[in-house]
Formats: structure tokens, sequence, C-alpha cells
């Protein structure tokens, strides 16, 4: 039903991008992912193409979702449903947005969207780099995924990797041994690096030029990491905290979609 669902989307001409879990897993930086989460372009023509296929499918409402709206959709609230197999044994999730956080916007991203061919059909799929950002969560697991994504562009480049690449790298690596291989193995990474305004990174720097002294700074740049990773899991408390209380204020008014229906037509 997957398969046939994004051929639906496609051939109904929903403009539409694979983000998130299933995006990272297709880059190689997560192993797995159990929700299908996509990014569909906010305009209200777009949704209610997008709706159609929904309703083609018999997708329900699955959880804390509010009215579908142009205005819930560009304000960035989450949409979740789910679909019955056809054996009606066995659901799968879909969560979608209008607008993502941290990406300026949906036509900005397509610049960079890479086109995957996946069981399910050839699928658009967010940048890499966007999908870093997209990743900035408040959950620390992300964390490692971005790590991942960044050293994957690594090894798209390897030691040739042009300055600018090697910025981006280095400031997206939240994993001490891969800023310290990234600086012993690409000659121009050190001098990168301290132009850069990331603390853990000179104590990385301080670990290879004084090896006797390894423990003291690579407890130093834990530490710097682990400040400069709270401040970006604020950043996306800060981002949701609108929108959250939003949803409080539909939940206690009785406003939110049930679970189980849907209006298969999106409102100005």
């Amino acid at each position: 039903m997957i398969k046939s669902f994004f051929h639906n989307l496609n051939s109904h001409k929903v403009n539409y991008i694979l983000i998130s879990g299933q995006a990272a897993v297709l880059y190689g930086a997560a192993t797995f992912s159990e929700d299908i989460d996509i990014w569909v372009s906010p305009e209200i023509e777009n949704w209610n193409k997008f709706l159609g296929v929904l309703k083609k499918f018999k997708a329900k409402i699955y959880k804390l979702t509010p009215p579908l709206t142009e205005e819930h959709i560009r304000k960035g609230h989450g949409f979740h449903f789910e679909f019955p197999e056809d054996n009606r044994k066995m659901t799968w999730f879909l969560d979608v947005m209008g607008v993502v956080p941290r990406i300026k916007s949906f036509s900005k991203a397509l610049e960079s969207v890479n086109f995957y061919k996946t069981p399910w059909g050839t699928i658009p799929v967010i940048g890499l780099r966007d999908l870093a950002e997209l990743k900035k969560t408040r959950r620390l697991q992300d964390y490692a995924i971005i790590s991942n994504l960044a050293r994957i562009e690594y090894e798209n480049f390897s030691n040739t990797a042009p300055d600018k690449v090697l910025k981006w790298i280095l400031s997206n690596s939240f994993d001490i041994e891969d800023i310290i291989f990234y600086f012993k193995s690409c000659k121009n990474a050190v001098r990168v690096g301290r132009a850069l305004n990331r603390k853990c990174l000179g104590y990385c720097v301080k670990i290879i030029k004084i090896p006797d002294k390894e423990r003291k700074y690579f407890s130093s740049a834990s530490k710097a990491l682990a400040l400069e990773i709270e401040e970006l899991r604020q950043k996306d408390r800060d981002y949701w905290r609108e929108i959250i209380q939003e949803l409080k204020e539909l939940g206690k008014n009785g406003e939110l979609l049930k679970r189980g229906g849907l209006d298969y037509e999106a409102k100005t």
C-alpha cells in the first residue's frame, strides 16, 4: 500500500518531500525509522490534492491533529494520519507538515532535493544539509544522526574537501572522535576549524597538539559540546512552544480532530 500511496502522490502532482527518519535511513545516517514523515508544500490547492490521495486510501486521523486549515498548515502544525493495511490487521503512520523548523521555505528546499529509488518508487528526499538542520531538535539521539550526515558528507569528498565543505562538516559534527579524525586526515581542517566559533573544536585541536593532556582536553571538549547541544535543544523547545500551546487550547475547546475521523478538504 505504501508504494501505491507514493505513486498516487506523484501521479496527482502533489508537491512533497520525504523528511526526517526515513530520509536519514536513505542517506545511511540511521538504521531504522517507524513512521513516515513528509513535507507537503503549504499552498491550499496542493493540500487539497494531497487530501484527495488520503481519501482514496481511507486514511484517518491518528493523534493531536488540529483542523485542516491554511492557517494551521502555515503555522507549522503537524498532522498525523494512520492507514489501514489491505488485510486490515496492520496500520502504518504518516506525519505531515506544511512548514518545517529551521528551513527557509519549501521552494528553497527543492533546490537541494535528491531523488531516491526506493521500494516505494522514486521519491524526492530532503537534501542532506537541510535534513541536518531539521534534526536539530530536543531529542538527544538526533545529534548522532547529524554527526552521521556530516560524516557522509566528508566521505563524499574525503581529504579533498574544499574549505566551504569542511566548514559545514565541522559546524555539524557532534562527535569528538569524528572531529579529531577530520583534523588528522584533512590538512586544511584545523585551519578551517580554528576560524569557527565552536569551543569544542579548539579543545579537539589541543587533543592532537598536546597528546599527554588528551584526557583533560577530551573532557573539556565533551562539556563544551554538551552545552552547545543543550542550546540547540532549547531553541527547538522555543520554536514549538507557541504551537504546542495552541494545540492545548484546541484540545481544551474540543476542536482537535477526532481520532479515526477526517474531513478530506483543507479550508482557507
